[in-house]
């Protein structure tokens, strides 16, 4: 754990200097609001946490008594952009750390997972002005109890998405933003299963803080003269006339995937056994864009795992899908171009169970699959040789039938916050 935590705070220092070699100055967009002055890429880090969580063990009389895991913080990398002229603020934030401590002879693991957030400023964002926001984020935290000194001690991994309301404000100092703020849930007293057979509640504490420092650099600025000048609408048409504007595409990003259904199986025969949590995993793609009619048609790869154990049953989820895609553009909204459409996919799921060593269930089924894409891209002009888009994808009825009339649940909402699209035809375009 600690050579991880090492690496990732390298990673965040590298990002940092990134940002530093390559400043530009971010309040470009109080000059004037063009569609090149739309959105400023941020990265930054901050301090997070929250007052604490209470839960419960049975005692060596077997009778259940209070302990309490107190001031979970981490440090968190945060990478993200402002949008609207300073106006909203998208950013995924990656924790570093995790709380434990051994209390009682029970050791507690507390830890924030990814989050995804949208801050909206009625004032926006400008320089030495305090800027207050309200905002909503998709979010969840890990809990995790063990009973030290026992065999198959381990309790179930927790992991609870939750939907907390934010408020706070950011200082703005050059590219330099501060930002403290509090966040609020309401789903903060889930279950738990201290045993096999016995279900306990937690008490998390409800309200979160943050302390927060990103550094804002616009990326698309060098742009603008050419598309005041009117080169950029020449060239166009030009390209577009010629057919040079449809062009094949490759893309890449990390994803994460929220649990959203419900696992009958496990409801039924492991009920002290959570949702299965998913890894972070890659979403690749090569597609062929039509521009036109602004159309895009994508053949993507996803694959992540999920695990789920305890108390001597482990469980094991896979998923390896390939999908076609094809996703329409809704209008250009001075660079900011939201996109829905249809997803095909041929999945292949499968499901492996382990109880007391002993195989109970190692089920693997492909099958098609329909979703749903929907999304943005971040697109400045209709020329360039690359562009970042955000989508999310959500499949209504993903699941592996197990035993009668029961099932484990592949229902989750992916998150791909930052994906590269390149278009390597174009690069004839300008030589």
């Amino acid at each position: 754990m600690e050579n991880q935590i090492i690496n990732k705070l390298i990673a965040v220092i590298v990002l940092l200097l990134s940002c530093l070699i390559g400043s530009v100055d971010a309040q470009v967009y109080v000059e004037k609001q063009t569609r090149h002055r739309f959105a400023q890429m941020t990265m930054g880090v901050d301090y997070f946490g929250n007052g604490g969580v209470e839960s419960s063990f049975l005692n060596a009389q077997g009778v259940e008594q209070a302990l309490t895991l107190d001031n979970m913080t981490t440090p968190r990398l945060i990478i993200g952009g402002t949008h609207f002229w300073g106006h909203a603020d998208f950013s995924v934030v990656f924790p570093l750390s995790v709380t434990t401590a051994e209390i009682d002879g029970q050791s507690l693991t507390f830890a924030s997972t990814i989050e995804t957030s949208f801050k909206y400023f009625p004032w926006r964002i400008k320089h030495h002005r305090f800027a207050p926001y309200v905002g909503i984020s998709l979010s969840g935290y890990y809990f995790q109890q063990d009973i030290l000194g026992i065999e198959n001690g381990e309790g179930p991994e927790l992991v609870n998405s939750v939907l907390p309301l934010m408020a706070g404000f950011t200082f703005n100092h050059k590219n330099h933003l501060i930002e403290a703020g509090v966040s609020y849930i309401r789903r903060n007293q889930p279950d738990y299963y201290i045993a096999e057979d016995y279900k306990t509640q937690l008490n998390i504490a409800p309200t979160f803080f943050n302390l927060s420092y990103k550094y804002m650099l616009d990326t698309s600025l060098s742009a603008e003269r050419s598309w005041e000048s009117g080169d950029t609408e020449k060239l166009t048409e030009k390209f577009a006339s010629e057919g040079m504007l449809n062009n094949f595409f490759i893309s890449a990003g990390p994803s994460a995937a929220f649990t959203l259904g419900e696992s009958t199986y496990n409801t039924i025969n492991r009920a002290f056994l959570p949702q299965a949590t998913f890894s972070t995993f890659g979403d690749f793609g090569v597609g062929y864009y039509m521009h036109k009619p602004d159309l895009n048609f994508t053949i993507n790869y996803r694959g992540y795992k999920g695990t789920n154990a305890a108390y001597d049953v482990s469980q094991d989820l896979q998923r390896q899908s390939v999908g076609f895609e094809v996703i329409k553009m809704l209008g250009d909204y001075h660079g900011f171009v939201p996109y829905v459409g249809p997803i095909v996919s041929l999945e292949n799921l499968s499901f492996k169970e382990v109880y007391a060593g002993e195989t109970v269930h190692d089920i693997s089924e492909s099958q098609v699959a329909m979703g749903f894409t929907f999304g943005w891209d971040i697109r400045p002009n209709r020329v360039q040789t690359w562009l970042l888009r955000t989508n999310l994808r959500w499949y209504p009825k993903l699941e592996l039938g197990v035993g009668a009339e029961q099932i484990i649940s592949f229902n989750t909402l992916e998150f791909n916050f930052i994906q590269a699209v390149f278009y390597p035809g174009r690069r004839k375009l300008y030589k």
